[in-house]
């Protein structure tokens, strides 16, 4: 999946309720994630076929040929199967960052809204700051960009059904990345 958008990626644009929609699917995700809410979220938000990839870049001048890997390195490329065995693992208690429990902030902005390819998809892209604090001494802020697929369920609901995220930074500042993007 390209994490380019030109104007060949996007089909049409959405009507103002359909993009509120989509906003508001994002914020809804923001508060449960950040509340720590992660079953209520792969269980209510999140499509049984979902892909989610995290990746991050080489940031080096386009002229530089020494190195011959790939630009690009992956630190999360899960399925539903996946992610809730990352959610049982955050349920369990025996998770070394749960205790004292860490507090998340994710703000979600430059949201846009557009139909994807398969009519009724949304193709949904944003930018995400999310900080991380733990204890009085710790804290993170990570952001990346997101590029979603979100498909309305048979219930009417929308859920997840693809997340590519482009970690902004090549190497993790923090300690660990051991949360939901």
């Amino acid at each position: 999946m390209s994490n380019v958008t030109t104007a060949a990626t996007v089909t049409a644009k959405v009507s103002e309720a359909v993009r509120t929609e989509g906003e508001a699917f994002l914020f809804l995700e923001a508060r449960l994630l950040g509340t720590g809410q992660q079953r209520a979220w792969l269980n209510e938000m999140v499509h049984p076929e979902v892909t989610f990839k995290v990746s991050s870049r080489q940031l080096r001048s386009s002229k530089d040929k020494r190195y011959t890997q790939p630009d690009e390195v992956f630190h999360f490329d899960d399925d539903y199967g996946s992610l809730d065995k990352r959610v049982a693992q955050t349920e369990s208690g025996l998770q070394w960052r749960s205790d004292p429990p860490e507090t998340l902030l994710y703000i979600v902005s430059n949201v846009e809204v557009f139909e994807d390819e398969r009519p009724g998809d949304l193709r949904v892209y944003s930018n995400v700051l999310m900080i991380r604090d733990r204890r009085v001494y710790e804290s993170d802020q990570f952001h990346y960009r997101r590029d979603d697929v979100l498909r309305r369920s048979e219930d009417g609901a929308l859920r997840l059904l693809s997340r590519s995220v482009v970690y902004g930074q090549r190497f993790v500042r923090g300690k660990n990345l051991l949360f939901f993007f």
